[in-house]
Formats: C-alpha cells, structure tokens, sequence
C-alpha cells in the first residue's frame, strides 16, 4: 500500500504587482525550503509596470515552465479576485483569461 500511496501536489499562489526586486528571491526561498515538496508556483500578475513579469519569465527559464506559472492580468484587480477564483475552480484550471470578478 506504501508504494501506492498518491503524492500530493500543491499550487502556491504568489500574487504581485511592482515585485521586480523581491519576486526572485521569494522563488528561490520556495524552492529552497520544499525540496521534498511537489508543488508548482502560480505567480499572479496585476500587471505590473515595473518588469516583474519579465523576471518571472527569466524564472521560468530557470526552474522550469510546469513549475513556475505566470498569470498576467491586465490591471489591478485585487487579492480577493485571486481567492474567490481559485476557491471556486481550483487553482489547476486557472488561466490567463479566466480571472474575472
């Protein structure tokens, strides 16, 4: 039954606007402390116009796409969007057009 036993796998929810300078270090403190952990990390974007979704690009170069996933919105729409969507739909069907309050 061990060898069974089904790995859970989580989705983190980074919600950002004008991050650029802490975006990277937040990733990499992720990734340091769950190394045993699957999870991906769902960066969710209000449209920044700083660059962070650039450097969460770069990001994803490096950890990997299925790891790092962005999510742009076009502006700032708040946190509670982010939580009431995921709630409702689980955080695996979110997509870039479906942020909607």
């Amino acid at each position: 039954m061990d060898a069974q036993k089904q790995k859970n796998k989580y989705s983190i929810i980074v919600p950002t606007y004008n991050e650029r300078l802490n975006i990277s270090l937040i990733i990499y403190l992720i990734f340091k402390h769950l190394p045993d952990v699957d999870f991906e990390v769902i960066v969710v974007d209000d449209g920044s116009p700083d660059g962070t979704q650039d450097i969460v690009k770069q990001l994803q170069q490096v950890y990997g796409e299925d790891r790092i996933l962005l999510r742009a919105r076009p502006g700032k729409m708040g946190l509670a969007c982010i939580w009431k969507f995921c709630c409702h739909y689980g955080c695996r069907s979110i997509t870039p057009c479906k942020f909607f309050c």
